[in-house]
C-alpha cells in the first residue's frame, strides 16, 4: 500500500491497524465471511444481512454530505494540489460510488431474491448503532479529522475482510454450487466478493489512508493528544461494530 506521508509520528493509520489486534482479527474473520465465501449461507440469513447493509449504505450518504459540508473549497490557482481539494474529490468519488453499490443491491435483491422494493426492512440494533457512528462523526462537534478516521477505518476493515472471504474460496467466483444454484446460494462468490475486494476499491482505501495521515500532518496533531486519542476511540467503536454486524452462522 502506497502512503504519502512517511513518517511514524503521523502515519496514524498505521498506529491504529496495529492497535487493537485481537479486535481487528475478530472484526475481518468473522465465521460469516467463511460461509459466505463458500456458498454455505442460509438464504434466510444472507437476505437479512444484505438488507441490513444496504440500509448502511443509505445513510452513508448523508455521513459524507456532513463531512463535505466541514470542508473549506479552495478557491486559489492551486486548488487541484491542496488537500482539502483531494478530500472533496475523495468524498464526492465516494458519493457516485454508493450510488453504483446501491443500484447494485437493489438489482440482485430483486432479482436474484424476489425483493420488493416497497417492503419495509426493520433496521436491527447494530445497524441503529452504525448510524448513530455516522451521525456522531459528521456532527458539528467532530473534527473533520474524526469523520475520517470513521470513513477510511470502516472501508479498510470492509476491504480486508472480503479479502480474507475471497482467499477462503480460492478466489473463484463459480466456487461450489452447479448451475441450478446460482440465484441465491452463490451471490457472495458470483457478484459481491469480486465487488469488494476490487482494485478500484483498493486504490480508494489508498486514498483514504492518505488523506488521513495527511490531515494529522497539515493539523501537526501529536501523538497522545486529545484529538489523537479520539481517533483511537473512533477506531475501537468501528471494529466493535464492524465484529457486530456480522450475523451469527
Amino acid at each position: 500500500m502506497t502512503s504519502t506521508v512517511n513518517s511514524d509520528t503521523n502515519n496514524i493509520t498505521t498506529h491504529l491497524l496495529n492497535l487493537c489486534p485481537t479486535a481487528y482479527k475478530s472484526a475481518t474473520e468473522h465465521p460469516f465471511l467463511t460461509a459466505a465465501a463458500t456458498n454455505t449461507l442460509p438464504t434466510p440469513l444472507l437476505l437479512q444481512w444484505l438488507l441490513q447493509d444496504r440500509h448502511y449504505a443509505l445513510t452513508y450518504i448523508s455521513f459524507i454530505g456532513a463531512l463535505l459540508s466541514k470542508l473549506t473549497i479552495p478557491t486559489t490557482s492551486n486548488r487541484l494540489s491542496t488537500l482539502s481539494w483531494k478530500i472533496a474529490n475523495t468524498l464526492i468519488f465516494s458519493l457516485n460510488n454508493i450510488k453504483t453499490e446501491l443500484a447494485l443491491f437493489d438489482k440482485v435483491l430483486i432479482e436474484e431474491f424476489g425483493w420488493s422494493e416497497s417492503g419495509e426492512v426493520e433496521v436491527l440494533p447494530i445497524t441503529r448503532a452504525y448510524q448513530d457512528m455516522f451521525a456522531g462523526a459528521g456532527s458539528g462537534k467532530a473534527s473533520l479529522l474524526e469523520g475520517m478516521v470513521v470513513l477510511w477505518a470502516t472501508e479498510r476493515c470492509y476491504f480486508d475482510a472480503w479479502g480474507v472471504a475471497k482467499r477462503s474460496s480460492g478466489g473463484d467466483k463459480s466456487s461450489t454450487t452447479g448451475e441450478e444454484g446460482k440465484r441465491e446460494s452463490d451471490v457472495m462468490t458470483r457478484i459481491f466478493i469480486p465487488n469488494w475486494t476490487s482494485e478500484e476499491f483498493k486504490e480508494f482505501v489508498d486514498t483514504l489512508e492518505e488523506l488521513v495521515n495527511g490531515i494529522v500532518k497539515d493539523e501537526g496533531v501529536e501523538v497522545g493528544s486529545e484529538v489523537w486519542g479520539r481517533c483511537e476511540a473512533t477506531w475501537r467503536q468501528v471494529l466493535w461494530l464492524e465484529e457486530g454486524f456480522w450475523p451469527d452462522v
